[in-house]
């Protein structure tokens, strides 16, 4: 599959709400996944170990299954195989400050998100066999239970995210 312009397009639909819109909560997760949140937080119903999981964005930004590295201008901040101490603090520096944008690049969904005070996310497909289930760049989960899905290779899609993917 090749990424099409028009493909380009509907995902810039997608996110374009996005757009603007300041992280309230950037986390390194498990490795060295980014998530961001954005807009309303909307608590969690699911328990873990006993306790409520945290409110999560009614947008959340999953950095997945690429690799990436943080720049402020012409300094690189940190990257996808740093120490965890260094990623966790590198990526703090995103909350608060606005997504200007998005730009997503052929053949194989690399994408730089741009924020405020030149700090820039540029991500890097790993993998690039399609057929390959769960290895998506990265995910956006959007108000109305739906989810971008960026990668692997040059996939995309868009839907429910309580449905089966295939």
């Amino acid at each position: 599959m090749t990424i099409t312009e028009a493909d380009i397009q509907k995902i810039q639909t997608h996110i374009a709400p996005l757009l603007g819109q300041k992280p309230w909560h950037v986390s390194i997760g498990v490795g060295s996944f980014i998530t961001f949140d954005f807009g309303t937080p909307i608590p969690r119903k699911f328990l873990h170990k006993g306790n409520p999981l945290p409110a999560r964005g009614e947008w959340h930004l999953w950095i997945y299954m690429c690799a990436w590295r943080l720049e402020k201008e012409d300094e690189v901040l940190a990257a996808c195989e740093d120490s965890q101490q260094q990623m966790e603090g590198a990526v703090k520096s995103m909350e608060g400050l606005a997504l200007q944008s998005i730009q997503l690049l052929p053949p194989a969904w690399d994408t730089i998100f741009t924020f405020e005070d030149g700090i820039v996310l540029r991500t890097f497909s790993i993998y690039s066999d399609c057929s390959e289930e769960g290895v998506d760049n990265w995910l956006l989960f959007t108000p109305g239970d739906n989810v971008l899905s960026i990668g692997p290779g040059s996939t995309w899609s868009y839907g429910s995210s309580s449905a089966p993917r295939s």
